[in-house]
C-alpha cells in the first residue's frame, strides 16, 4: 500500500487502481491477512478474561475486511455529468458496455464488456466479448485500445471529383505541410493559403498576367432590370451623380464602390483595402415611389434577397466586374485547366507576383528565407479520419474498441472511442454505436440550476466549486433545492452526491458529479471504532499487568 501511495502520485488514481488495489495479487494479499487473523484468534480460543482488547481487536480487523467486501459486490460507485439547465436520470458506473441503437425505430441493445480487459491498460487484439445483435445487425469486438487520440489523413479515393494539394512554406520547402482543398484556404504557419481551379484558359491567363496597376480599369456595371427590360450603366459613369435609367423615370446613383467589401461587427459596411477581392457598390435608386438605397457584391447577386426585401421588388439590381481578379489569401494556388500549377503571392502592401509550379519543386517566396512547395496533388482527395493507440497511457486516457458491424448485405468495420458516440449506416438504417460506462437509474430526476466556481483572491486559481441542483422525486412530484459542495454532500433516496470535478467544454462548464452507495460503510466504520477499543483494552491490560508484576 506503501508503493501504490508513491505510484498513484506518479501516475494518478486509476492507474493506482488498475495496478495495485484491483490486481488479484493484491485481493489475495488481502485474504490471507483474513485467513492469519482468524487463526491469531482460533489457535487461542477459548479465551480468557486478559485477552478481551486482543478478540475486539482481530474480530474488528475482520469486520472492516469484510465490510470492505460487502462494498465491492453490492455497492454503487459512479458518476454523472451535468451542464446547467440539464436534466437526467442516470448516471454511469464503471462497468463497460457497448450500445447499439436504431435511430429510425429507438431499439437498442445493450452488451456489458469484461471490465478486466476493457478497463484495463494493455492493448487487446480480438478480446473475448459478447456481440451486440440488433435484427439483422450484428456487431463484434475486434481490438482493444486502452487509449488512443483521432488524427487525419488525405487519401485519393474519393469517388467524386475533389482537388487538393499538399504545400509547404519553410527554409527549405518541405517542412511543416498542410493540405489545401480547391475552394477552401488553409494555414501553413501563421499564413493562409487558398487552391483555386481555373477551368477556362483565357481567365487563367488573366489572372497570372493581370493589367498593369498604372492602367485603368472598368469598376465594373451596373445592370438593373425593370418591366421586362434589362439597362447596364457603367459604375464610371453613375458614380456620385444620377443617371436616367432608360426611358424611365428612374435614376440610379452609386454612392460608394467598395473593391474589397467588409461587414464589420457592427453591421457596417466598408472597404478593408484598394485590392478588388470583394467589390461591391452602394447605390441610390430614384423614382416616382422616393429613393431607395441597395448594397450589391459582384460575387454574391443574392445578397440583397438574403438581408431584407428591397422596398420596390419591380426593379432589380446587380453588379457585374471582371476585376475580381486579386487573391483572397498572401498565398494562392492556381490550377490549370491541363494540370498545371502556378502559385501567386500578394503580401500586404506589396505587388502581386506569380510562378509556375512543379510538384516537389520549391520555389522562392516574398518571404526571406522561405521557399514555397507543392509536395503533393490529389484529384479525388477525401479526409479519413483514424484511430491511433497512444503509448504510454496517459492519465486522462480515452481508450477506443475497433468494431465489425455486418448485416447479411454489408459488412463494415470502424473505430469507436469512449464516450464518443459514432454513427454508421447499413443498409439504409442509421445506427449510433457507444463504447460508454454502464447506465444505472438514479430513480429522481436532477437538474443543474447554477454552477459555481470560488477563486482564491486575487488569483485565477479555483479554491471551490458547487453545483445548485434540484431534486424531483417522480413519484410524489416533491422538489427540493440543495447545494452540493466539495465538503458538502447529499443523500437522497439509495445514493449520496458529492461534488467531485468540473470540466470546460467550449464555453460551457460542465458539472461532474460523484454517486454512491456503500453498503459496507456502517460495517466498516464498526471495526474502525472496534479495533480503536480493542487497542485501549489491550493497553490498559498491559499497564495492569505491570503494575502487578512490581507489587509482587
Amino acid at each position: 500500500m506503501a508503493c501504490a501511495t508513491v505510484f498513484e502520485s506518479m501516475h494518478g488514481t486509476e492507474h493506482a487502481f488498475r495496478t495495485f488495489y484491483r490486481s488479484w495479487w493484491f485481493v489475495l494479499l488481502l485474504a490471507l491477512l483474513g485467513v492469519n487473523v482468524l487463526a491469531a484468534l482460533v489457535v487461542r480460543y477459548p479465551f480468557p478474561k486478559r485477552r478481551i482488547g486482543f478478540v475486539v481487536t482481530h474480530a474488528s480487523v475482520l469486520l472492516v475486511l469484510t465490510g470492505a467486501l460487502v462494498t465491492k459486490y453490492f455497492g454503487v460507485d459512479g458518476q454523472v455529468s451535468i451542464v446547467e439547465e440539464q436534466t437526467v436520470k442516470n448516471f454511469g458506473v464503471d462497468k463497460e458496455t457497448l450500445v447499439v441503437l436504431n435511430e429510425v425505430d429507438g431499439t437498442r441493445s445493450v452488451v456489458d464488456l469484461d471490465a478486466d480487459v476493457f478497463g484495463g491498460l494493455v492493448a487487446v487484439d480480438r478480446p473475448t466479448a459478447p456481440a451486440a445483435r440488433l435484427g439483422d445487425l450484428r456487431v463484434t469486438v475486434e481490438r482493444y485500445l486502452p487509449d488512443s487520440e483521432l488524427s487525419e489523413r488525405i487519401i485519393n479515393d474519393n469517388p467524386y471529383p475533389q482537388a487538393a494539394v499538399e504545400v509547404s512554406l519553410s527554409s527549405s520547402g518541405h517542412d511543416g505541410s498542410a493540405w489545401v482543398f480547391a475552394g477552401r484556404s488553409s494555414k501553413v504557419g501563421h499564413l493562409p493559403v487558398g487552391f483555386r481551379l481555373v477551368a477556362d484558359r483565357e481567365e487563367l491567363a488573366h489572372l497570372l498576367d493581370p493589367p498593369p496597376a498604372e492602367t485603368p480599369t472598368s469598376m465594373g456595371i451596373v445592370k438593373i432590370e425593370f418591366e421586362g427590360s434589362t439597362f447596364e450603366i457603367p459604375v464610371e459613369e453613375c458614380i456620385d451623380r444620377p443617371v436616367p435609367i432608360g426611358g424611365t423615370s428612374r435614376t440610379v446613383r452609386v454612392l460608394r464602390y467598395l473593391p474589397h467589401a467588409s461587414v464589420g461587427p457592427d453591421n457596417k459596411v466598408t472597404s478593408i483595402s484598394n485590392q478588388p477581392v470583394n467589390p461591391a457598390i452602394e447605390a441610390e435608386l430614384t423614382g416616382p415611389d422616393g429613393s431607395e438605397t441597395r448594397l450589391a457584391f459582384a460575387k454574391f447577386p443574392d445578397f440583397q434577397s438574403m438581408h431584407g426585401t428591397p422596398r420596390n421588388e419591380e426593379v432589380k439590381l446587380t453588379f457585374i466586374t471582371s476585376a475580381v481578379s486579386a487573391p483572397e489569401t498572401p498565398i494562392e494556388v492556381l490550377g490549370g485547366p491541363d494540370g498545371d500549377l502556378y502559385v501567386r503571392f500578394s503580401p500586404s502592401g506589396v505587388e502581386i507576383t506569380t510562378q509556375e509550379l512543379g510538384i516537389g519543386e520549391p520555389v522562392d517566396s516574398p518571404w526571406a528565407g522561405r521557399k514555397f512547395t507543392v509536395l503533393r496533388r490529389f484529384d479525388h482527395a477525401r479526409i479519413e479520419s483514424f484511430v491511433e493507440p497512444v503509448v504510454p497511457v496517459r492519465k486522462s486516457r480515452i481508450p477506443a474498441v475497433l468494431l465489425t458491424v455486418s448485416t447479411p448485405n454489408s459488412i463494415d468495420t470502424t473505430w469507436v472511442r469512449k464516450y464518443r458516440p459514432h454513427r454508421v449506416t447499413m443498409d439504409g438504417t442509421l445506427f449510433e454505436l457507444a463504447y460508454q460506462n454502464k447506465s444505472v437509474p438514479l430513480g429522481f430526476s436532477l437538474t443543474l440550476n447554477r454552477f459555481r466556481i470560488g477563486y482564491y483572491p486575487g488569483e485565477n486559481r479555483p479554491r471551490s466549486f458547487e453545483s445548485h441542483v434540484t431534486i424531483t422525486d417522480p413519484v410524489t412530484g416533491r422538489t427540493l433545492s440543495r447545494v452540493i459542495s466539495m465538503n458538502s454532500p447529499v443523500k437522497y433516496g439509495r445514493y449520496s452526491l458529492f461534488q467531485s470535478s468540473y470540466r470546460t467544454i467550449g464555453e460551457r462548464t460542465m458539472s461532474v458529479l460523484g454517486v454512491s452507495r456503500d453498503p459496507g460503510q456502517a460495517i466498516v466504520y464498526t471495526g474502525y471504532i472496534g479495533m480503536m477499543a480493542g487497542m485501549l483494552i489491550i493497553l490498559g491490560t498491559r499497564i495492569t499487568d505491570r503494575r502487578r508484576q512490581r507489587r509482587s
